[in-house]
């Protein structure tokens, strides 16, 4: 089939800045996991839309074409520690960004990186530095066989909606994520198979509390080797039916804690699915199946449930696309008292453009964290709207605003909090 003959960068795709828009309004609230390949070219969403006349052109470098980018987001948020004080602040996120991609009849390289430098106005101890790195290339080996390969590294700061966050942190949660990925793609007239081998080392730092202590987050250090194996038959142009594997080795690099064993273990999951583009209607991929997450130590509770990963795009009109995704999977815990837990997600995003350079965006999420062996819970909301305007080629504007809500129940490890942010950013390219 003459989609699955399209450049892809394999099971674990990344997108590089090389278009106009606000980083805080672009990109969804829930991302599944599964490879979700079903652009057959039949539907065109508001965000897929060409508009030569505002993108970015590149600087020609040999067979390379460069492209800078640097975005400045200035912002107020409510509660600049995420826990029940409340205290707002002022912010500045400097954010520049390059991308080197080559401009080759055969095979595929990319470089990018980005920086992320955030300050406030008052409340200093949130400053955080953040940076990545990505090298992803494509060797065309012949006929239908393809070999994608990739190599991440970047210093990021753990969202404080998450589980695992260290909820008596005065400073930034900031962690360092590299990760190493190999993915063979061969494609057999109607059958498509693909595999993946993915290294993932994350390590924490140390972070200080309200009391002027510090956190040392090593015993959160962990490497992860996964492996995935898919087959996916088209049964029509538009419409494919998929099997899907999934093994992940979770390795704590240090003791949780003297006298407690670590919570290394092992996620198996088996989906089966659909992946679908309908002209003028609906694209997407669903899939659903079981799932089971074992820790070599008994002292945790391991669990097995219904997994699924779901990604579908409904076009309402030409100017106006809604997203559903939704996911649940298997996560680790970091708190001493609570094992794993189930991630039940949904989110619903609509885009609409007013005009070929006005873009409006809304959306709201839900998250449901069910803690196994013990009734402890943790439930997310998540909503932001936001506006996009771009100027030209080389200038762009963009205005948003975000509110998070988090909500435990049966535990007392996990602070309650609200947080509303307003943003307004400015984009400059070449």
């Amino acid at each position: 089939m003459k989609h699955w003959k399209r450049q892809a960068l394999g099971l674990f795709l990344a997108t590089a800045p090389g278009s106009l828009h606000a980083q805080t309004i672009d990109g969804n609230m829930v991302t599944p996991s599964l490879p979700l390949e079903f652009d057959r070219g039949r539907n065109t969403g508001v965000l897929d839309r060409p508009r030569p006349e505002y993108t970015t052109q590149g600087i020609p470098v040999g067979s390379f074409y460069f492209q800078p980018k640097i975005e400045v987001q200035s912002g107020y948020t409510s509660n600049v520690y995420q826990n029940t004080t409340d205290k707002g602040d002022g912010f500045v996120d400097f954010l520049p960004s390059a991308v080197l991609s080559s401009n080759w009849s055969r095979h595929e390289l990319t470089l990018s990186g980005t920086g992320d430098i955030k300050r406030y106005f008052t409340e200093g101890r949130r400053n955080r530095d953040g940076w990545g790195a990505t090298a992803d290339g494509r060797y065309d080996i012949g006929g239908n066989v393809t070999l994608n390969a990739s190599a991440r590294v970047r210093k990021d700061a753990e969202p404080p909606t998450s589980a695992a966050y260290p909820t008596s942190a005065a400073q930034a949660s900031q962690y360092v994520n590299t990760t190493v990925q190999v993915t063979p793609t061969a494609t057999l007239g109607r059958i498509k198979l693909q595999g993946s081998y993915i290294f993932t080392n994350t390590s924490f730092d140390p972070v200080l509390t309200f009391a002027g202590t510090t956190i040392n987050q090593s015993n959160r250090n962990s490497n992860t080797n996964s492996g995935i194996g898919r087959a996916e038959y088209a049964i029509s142009p538009d419409t494919s039916i998929f099997v899907q594997g999934n093994y992940d080795r979770l390795d704590y690099v240090n003791q949780l804690t003297p006298g407690l064993p670590n919570r290394n273990a092992n996620t198996y999951r088996a989906l089966v699915g659909a992946t679908f583009d309908l002209a003028s209607l609906v694209r997407g991929a669903v899939g659903v199946g079981y799932m089971s997450h074992t820790y070599d130590a008994g002292i945790y509770p391991g669990f097995s449930d219904f997994t699924a990963e779901v990604r579908v795009d409904y076009f309402v009109t030409e100017l106006t696309t809604v997203t559903l995704t939704a996911r649940r999977i298997a996560q680790d815990a970091t708190l001493l008292d609570l094992g794993g837990y189930l991630n039940t997600s949904v989110a619903l995003r609509v885009d609409h453009e007013f005009r070929r350079n006005i873009l409006a965006d809304a959306q709201i999420a839900y998250e449901h964290d069910a803690f196994k062996g013990t009734p402890a819970t943790l439930n997310i909301l998540k909503s932001s709207a936001g506006l996009r305007y771009l100027a030209n080629r080389t200038v762009g504007f963009g205005l948003s605003v975000e509110y998070d809500q988090r909500r435990a129940h049966n535990t007392n490890q996990i602070s309650p909090y609200s947080e509303t942010r307003v943003m307004f950013s400015v984009v400059f390219q070449k």
